[in-house]
């Protein structure tokens, strides 16, 4: 019994280094890549759908005194 809990002991503490490395070779690789970089041509800020004058097509009604959405 002794021997079994050392051996699973040992494979679970050389499994968590090798995932350490694992995630560390990761984030080393992603570190060297542009795929972070911006890309050329593209503005700074991005596209919405609102309108730039802030008023809708319709107009929406309000609620009476007393009333909730």
């Amino acid at each position: 019994m002794v021997v079994s809990v050392s051996a699973v002991a040992l494979i679970g503490v050389s499994m968590t280094v090798l995932m350490i490395a694992a995630m560390l070779y990761l984030v080393w690789g992603a570190l060297d890549s542009d795929i972070h970089s911006p890309s050329p041509g593209e503005s700074e800020q991005p596209e919405l759908d609102d309108d730039e004058s802030g008023d809708t097509e319709e107009p929406q009604s309000e609620l009476p005194e007393g009333s909730s959405a």
